[in-house]
Formats: structure tokens, C-alpha cells, sequence
């Protein structure tokens, strides 16, 4: 299944053909302006949204993860040994972003993105798949086991302490900011590809937003 990406910005051809080139092939949505951008998003449903000035970035990891994911999708298919994918979106990114600013809100995804490497085993894979959102590839992990990580992962996104001001003296504070994330294993019946697993991840995660956020579940 390609995947649907939303560009909000001018893109150099370069980042275009990644993200183009991405496995599965990618069908490429028309351009939305801002003040429709969510309604966009709520009826094209993209599984990618990029800004023009990080199409590279998350391009080169969203292809990254894709490659990953086939593989050990393959593997855990072939052997049956249990695969967990994580889908980890931040909550309320427009009144985070609203209350503390743009760079409190960077740094929060880049404390999160840092924070789950560090947790994580070297055999674990941290991609950026979106603005606000992360896949985290669990090999060896069953359901149960990758809902452990994801509560972990939520708790410890709870106590992130992030700058809220651009003065370099500023003292890191806490901000308001939580996360909810889907989880899926595989193999399963039902599943007869790596999308389908992505899919059923990203399903859950949107469940677990469409509450009070800061929630884990488990399709």
C-alpha cells in the first residue's frame, strides 16, 4: 500500500524523489493551505506529513523504517518470533505549541526522540514518521512486551523537562505535554505485510488520542 503523504511546503526535487522512492511507492497529496490543514488531514487521512524544510529528515527515516520493517516483518513471519511496532504521537500539539511557543514544542519532540533512544535496546528502532509522530520497532517483543515499553515511554514523556524561551540561560522547566501510543504485534492471521502491521499500530494510537490522549493501545 503506498504510502499518503501531505506536503505543507516547497520541497527540493532531491527529498521529492525520497520520499517518492519510499518502499511500497507513495502517492503524493495535493498541497494544503494552512487554514484548511486540519480539516485536510482529518478527511485525506496521510500516513506522512512533512514541512518543506524537513522533507529530507523524516524522508530518509521514514524509508529507513520502512526497509527495517519489511525485514523483520519477513523474519517474524518466516520464524514466528514475535515483532511489536510502536506508533508514539504527541497530544494537543496546536494548544501545546499555543501556551509555550514553537521551540518549547520542538524540543519536546526532541527530547521524546532522545529519550526513547536512550531507553530502548541497540536492537530497537526510533524512526520520525511525521511532525508529531514516532514508530518505535521492537524485535523479539510480543504485545504484551511492547505495551510495557509504551507505558514506560509515556510515563517517562510526562516528566520531560524542556527550555520554553529562546535565552540560552534559561532553566530547562516541565511543560504540560503528553503523548499516546498504539501498539500491534505481528505475526498474526490477519496480517499479510509489514503496511498492515503499520496500520493496525497507527489505528490504535489513534484510538488512544481520540480520548483525553495520554494513553497506550493495544490493537
Amino acid at each position: 500500500m503506498p504510502t499518503r503523504i501531505l506536503i505543507l511546503g516547497p520541497v527540493a526535487p532531491e527529498a521529492l524523489a525520497a520520499l517518492e522512492g519510499l518502499p511500497g511507492g507513495a502517492t503524493i497529496l495535493p498541497p494544503a493551505e494552512a487554514h484548511e490543514l486540519l480539516s485536510r488531514v482529518a478527511s485525506d487521512q496521510p500516513d506522512l506529513v512533512v514541512e518543506g524544510s524537513n522533507a529530507t529528515d523524516w524522508a530518509g527515516s521514514s524509508a529507513l523504517l520502512h526497509q527495517i520493517l519489511d525485514s523483520e516483518f519477513a523474519r517474524a513471519v518466516r520464524y514466528r518470533h514475535p515483532l511489536a511496532l510502536l506508533i508514539v504521537g504527541v497530544d494537543g500539539v496546536e494548544a501545546l505549541t499555543a501556551t509555550h511557543g514553537v521551540q518549547a514544542t520542538d524540543g519536546f519532540r526532541a527530547a521524546l526522540a532522545e529519550t526513547m533512544r536512550r531507553s530502548l535496546r541497540q536492537i530497537d528502532v526510533v524512526a520520525r514518521t511525521g511532525p508529531n509522530e514516532f514508530a518505535v520497532l521492537l524485535p523479539e517483543t510480543t504485545a504484551a512486551g511492547g505495551r510495557i515499553v509504551a507505558e514506560r515511554t509515556r510515563a517517562l514523556a510526562s516528566r520531560l523537562l524542556v527550555k520554553t524561551g529562546g535565552d540560552a540561560e534559561r532553566r530547562a522547566l516541565p511543560i504540560k505535554a503528553t503523548i499516546s501510543v498504539g501498539v500491534c504485534d505481528a505475526p498474526r492471521e490477519s496480517m499479510t505485510s509489514a503496511a498492515d502491521l503499520l496500520d493496525a499500530a497507527r489505528t490504535a494510537r489513534r484510538r488512544a488520542e481520540s480520548g483525553r490522549g495520554d494513553r497506550v493501545e493495544v490493537a
